[in-house]
């Protein structure tokens, strides 16, 4: 007997996996440590009574996803933690000393912050997140160029943001795309499939049969990649 294939479906400001089973009743669960949620539902329940069903949940699904997140200690950016590129782990050195804020990547698997004496942790966040955001804006552009032609669809714009439950938005109506800052932690296949996924509901505006029929078609391996999103962005070095 074959296991389920999930499916995904928004609701408002949260992305939920479904699993249909031949069960009666409806599950909920909320994974760690990125709050992931998995809704488990009976064969025949519909696709209309479920959005309802999560409509009215929404609120409690909230609150026990900041509950998940907020278990994950926050990392301070001090030397020796672990901060990825592209799935790739680098242990991190700080540099007080440095005339100018920067960042570089050693061959030895380092990623030095160096910053001016006087900078707060805000400061260093700050540097760190632009430089997150200048990998992001170096690496989108192809992929516009790639997949824009192939689907036949073009965005008027894109933008970076964090976000604490999308990967991705589109604002159809705008044909505007929003790719979540925390892409670039990831491996760039993930970076590539979300892009994807937010150009393919300038076809689809909703998460409908035909928007995953077209998701496959265009890109096959994005199951793999929606599972990678669902995982810690790297793991640590030894």
């Amino acid at each position: 007997m074959r296991p389920p294939v999930p499916t995904w479906i928004s609701c408002d400001r949260l992305s939920i996996e479904v699993l249909r089973k031949p069960i009666k009743h409806v599950y909920f669960r909320v994974y760690a440590p990125d709050g992931r949620i998995r809704v488990t539902v009976p064969l025949q329940l519909s696709a209309a009574k479920l959005q309802q069903l999560l409509q009215q949940k929404q609120p409690w699904l909230l609150q026990q996803q900041e509950k998940v997140r907020s278990r994950q200690p926050a990392q301070q950016l001090i030397s020796g933690e672990i901060y990825p590129l592209w799935g790739v782990p680098y242990r991190l050195e700080i540099d007080t000393q440095a005339a100018v804020r920067a960042i570089q990547l050693t061959d030895a698997g380092m990623l030095v912050l160096q910053t001016r004496p006087t900078d707060s942790l805000a400061d260093r966040d700050r540097c760190l997140q632009q430089w997150y955001r200048q990998h992001l804006q170096t690496q989108i552009p192809p992929l516009l160029d790639r997949w824009q032609p192939q689907l036949n669809v073009a965005v008027s714009e894109w933008r970076i943001k964090r976000m604490k439950t999308l990967w991705g938005s589109c604002n159809i109506c705008d044909r505007r795309i929003w790719l979540n800052l925390e892409l670039a932690k990831y491996p760039l296949h993930c970076l590539e499939s979300v892009l994807v996924h937010e150009l393919v509901h300038l076809l689809e505006r909703n998460h409908t049969p035909r928007f995953y029929q077209m998701l496959d078609h265009f890109l096959p391996t994005w199951r793999a990649s929606a599972d990678r999103l669902k995982q810690p962005p790297a793991v640590l070095l030894p």
